[in-house]
This record gives C-alpha cells, sequence and structure tokens, in this order.
C-alpha cells in the first residue's frame, strides 16, 4: 500500500453489510445492558407503543416496522411473557387485540430511552439527516415488499 490512507475493513463492506454490522452490534450493546430485554426490537416496540397517541395493535406493530406477524407476534408474546405488555381485546372489534403496556412495562421506559438515545448517539445514528433517512427507509420498505409481496 501506498502513503495514502490505511483501508479500514468497514471501507469495502457494502450497504447490506453494514446495516447488518449495524444490526448485530445493536442486539449485542442491548444484551449487555438487559438481561430480560435481549433485542433492539424488544426496546423499540415498548418505546412505540408508550409514546404513541393512537392505541397500538399487532398489525400496527407490523406495518410501523415492516416486519412479519410472526416476527412481531414472537417478540410481543416473549413481552407478554415477561410482563412488560398485556393484550386487552378492542371493544369495536373482538377479534383485534391493543396492546398496553403494564407497569413493569411503564417502569422501563426511562432506562430503555436513556439506552436507545445513547446507542444512537454513540454510533452516530442521531446524526443522519431526515433525507437520508428517508432514503434508508425506502430501501428497507421496498426490499420488504420484494420478499413479501
Amino acid at each position: 500500500m501506498g502513503m495514502g490512507k490505511e483501508k479500514d475493513i468497514f471501507d469495502d463492506m457494502s450497504l447490506i453489510l453494514l446495516m447488518y454490522n449495524i444490526s448485530q452490534n445493536g442486539i449485542k450493546f442491548a444484551r449487555s445492558k438487559s438481561k430480560e430485554l435481549t433485542n433492539l426490537c424488544d426496546s423499540y416496540y415498548l418505546l412505540k407503543i408508550y409514546y404513541s397517541e393512537i392505541e397500538l395493535s399487532q398489525e400496527d406493530l407490523c406495518d410501523i416496522f415492516c416486519q412479519s406477524k410472526g416476527t412481531v407476534a414472537k417478540t410481543l408474546r416473549k413481552l407478554e411473557d415477561k410482563g412488560y405488555i398485556e393484550r386487552i381485546i378492542n371493544k369495536d372489534n373482538r377479534r383485534k387485540y391493543i396492546l398496553k403496556l403494564t407497569k413493569k412495562g411503564e417502569e422501563v421506559i426511562p432506562v430503555l430511552k436513556r439506552e436507545v438515545d445513547y446507542w444512537h448517539n454513540s454510533v452516530g445514528l442521531a446524526k443522519i439527516s431526515d433525507e437520508s433517512m428517508a432514503v434508508i427507509r425506502d430501501v428497507a420498505r421496498k426490499s420488504y415488499n420484494l420478499v413479501n409481496d
């Protein structure tokens, strides 16, 4: 190699591998911070339910996070088993359940918010522009639709 900048291992990674790497490190980070919440999705689901101005269902989380019904159901079942959420029958549609945080779920929100904010700031996600995030969301949406249509 010449006198130029030495290559970093991440210089040659494709976007998909970079996103995978970020995701895997996020999982490791979450596991290092909590014995019960072992995935950033756990945190994001709980935070979304807490901060939502409307009542959310499992289907809503599937749409919001572009994840399959099976993936969301598995995570929600785990959160329910651990006592963070409860499912309440929707009085307007008895086949639909509304997701509510339990007292235990509400108590963990400040910790989750702090840890997620720390992760975002530490790795630089908080610096990504709205325009760049729109492009990344569009790529994620298209990739999801490509394999789920």
